[in-house]
């Protein structure tokens, strides 16, 4: 037995090394391109190498201030008051997370440029510089709060009412109990949004490219697009790694926090019931990142394809959509394969080091698209031999880099998935003589062909939206929706772009909706079992006012049982 259990422990270990050396290569490649280069980084930052790190730096400051801002701030009223229309607008706030940076960018331009409604109202001269770092800064923060927004929406929804009960019991007002405490105690869940708007806003190419803002991203595209030079493009790719991989620790650490939050409880803590004068002003104030962020743009790109010659429109959409739909299935599949793999090879994972490698592999979602393309022609231009210059070969790679970025967010859901099987089915079957593939094939995929199936859609997903990568490594001629809608836009097309817009818009819709369906359906179950606690202790504390939370007597609350 325990012969068997240390092969099947090897060849667990062999798959997570197996799968981490196949993700790490693209990233090792640019690294070591980085430091075998005739080109030291002290010359690379006498360049403009300098300036692109500067304005990563910037906009990464002011994007993500904004971001922390509106989503921590819409989060808390969202989660910690009463007001009409509640639980429609913890739906609407996470619409934004639909439309993909670039597309607000390009709508924005057309909005504010000489042509648009805005100088038709103001004037030309009186327009303001959308395309500036401002500008960006703007685009990218009402792109990305929604992480900062869901993140800290989680962790205010689950904390324990004896948070709010003991701060009431204290003497602290509504107010005070809810900014005090229950902010205060998201603050790990604020970290950990943040850090994934940061790399979201460190690895965005498409916006700082359309609003001119020298940012690493743009710096690796220029550099090996325009200049051919691939020693200081990878040089690029090294530090816009490193400042992702400190986003990823923040991330981590902010999860780590979440972990050991506060105690929970089986009743919702009671909401702030607002005036009609306050719930208004709150009711425009959470209104406004919807309608920036999704009604604006969106509403821009239906105009322009209402007003768009349709056959100019339609000229090569429907190969665009044929090659998305070409990588986003290929891609798909390589990432749920190899998470699959991943999640059934670190089921039991307890060697450290077997653990270090498996976070080795998944740390591709948190690598810029960027990088990965630089690392993928880096080890192509080594082996050149094996790598056909062909559109074959381009696909192969692009569909490499997929699912090397890609693979994490199928191993989440998977992995998710495989936790709720209890080990004891596995047991069970082998007592009926069921082999290894037979408790896979009738045990675990009933339970699991929906964590596969959502995985997959999640990665198919992202890899439509994806830009950087794509534009670095398509074969000659292929185009895919996102890269379509970059080229047009950037010859100022927006209307022929319009179609292909929507599409993406469209389908970032999908994961929206399921999160918001059930932050829509929480909200319901949660606000139901309020009601019914409330009922009772309004009648025992009538007379105190709409904001009284007063315990019945007697009443410890479930921090004192525990």
């Amino acid at each position: 037995m325990a012969g068997v259990r240390s092969t099947s422990n090897f060849s667990a270990g062999a798959v997570i090394v197996s799968v981490a050396l196949v993700v790490a290569a693209p990233i090792a490649a640019a690294l070591w391109g980085a430091i075998d280069t005739q080109r030291s980084l002290a010359e690379l930052f006498q360049g403009p190498g300098l300036r692109y790190a500067l304005g990563t730096i910037a906009l990464c400051a002011m994007a993500g201030t904004g971001a922390a801002i509106i989503g921590a701030g819409a989060a808390a009223l969202v989660c910690l008051t009463q007001f009409p229309g509640r639980r429609l607008f913890a739906l609407l706030l996470a619409l934004p997370f639909a439309i993909p940076a670039y597309v607000s960018a390009y709508a924005y331009g057309d909005f504010f440029g000489p042509f648009g409604p805005v100088a038709a109202i103001i004037g030309a001269a009186n327009l303001p510089e959308i395309r500036s770092m401002p500008g960006a800064a703007f685009i990218l923060a009402l792109s990305t709060y929604t992480y900062v927004y869901l993140a800290m929406a989680a962790s205010l929804s689950a904390r324990s009412s004896a948070l709010m009960e003991a701060a009431r019991m204290l003497g602290a007002g509504p107010l005070r109990a809810a900014l005090s405490v229950l902010v205060a105690a998201g603050r790990p869940a604020l970290a950990g949004g943040l850090a994934l708007a940061l790399m979201e806003i460190a690895a965005e190419y498409g916006v700082a490219d359309y609003f001119g803002v020298p940012t690493l991203s743009v710096g690796i595209f220029r550099t090996w697009h325009g200049l051919g030079d691939l020693g200081a493009a990878t040089q690029l790719a090294a530090l816009l790694f490193f400042a992702a991989l400190i986003f990823v620790l923040l991330e981590e650490a902010g999860r780590r926090g979440r972990a050991a939050e506060a105690a929970y409880s089986r009743h919702k803590a009671h909401r702030i019931t607002l005036s009609p004068l306050h719930a208004l002003m709150v009711l425009v104030v959470i209104a406004l990142p919807v309608l920036f962020g999704f009604i604006l743009p969106a509403g821009v790109l239906a105009v322009k394809f209402l007003q768009s010659d349709s056959l100019a429109a339609s000229r090569g959409l429907v190969g665009a959509l044929s090659n998305t739909a070409l990588v986003a299935i290929a891609g798909a599949a390589v990432s749920v394969s190899l998470a699959g793999l991943l999640a059934y090879a670190g089921r039991n994972a307890r060697n450290p080091v077997i653990r270090a490698m498996l976070r080795i592999a998944t740390l591709g979602y948190a690598v810029p698209g960027a990088v990965i393309a630089i690392g993928l022609l880096a080890l192509s231009a080594v082996f050149s031999q094996w790598i056909g210059a062909g559109a074959a070969g381009g696909i192969i790679v692009l569909i490499y880099a997929y699912g090397a970025r890609f693979l994490t967010a199928a191993y989440n859901v998977i992995a998710g998935g495989l936790a709720q099987i209890n080990p004891q089915m596995d047991a069970a079957a082998k007592t009926l003589g069921a082999g290894s593939a037979k408790i896979v094939s009738a045990v675990h995929w009933p339970q699991l062909r929906g964590a596969v199936a959502a995985g997959g859609a999640i990665v198919a997903i992202d890899i439509a939206k994806e830009l950087p990568a794509t534009l670095l490594l398509r074969p000659f001629n292929f185009e895919t929706l996102a890269t379509r809608v970059y080229r047009l836009a950037a010859d100022e097309r927006l209307a022929d772009a319009a179609p292909a817009a929507l599409l993406l818009i469209a389908i970032g819709l999908i994961p929206v909706l399921m999160i918001g369906g059930a932050v829509f359906s929480g909200a319901a179950d949660n606000s139901g079992a309020s009601r019914r606690d409330t009922r009772k202790e309004d009648r025992r504390g009538k007379g105190r006012g709409s904001d009284a939370i007063a315990p019945p007597a007697g009443y410890q609350g479930p921090a004192a049982r525990h």
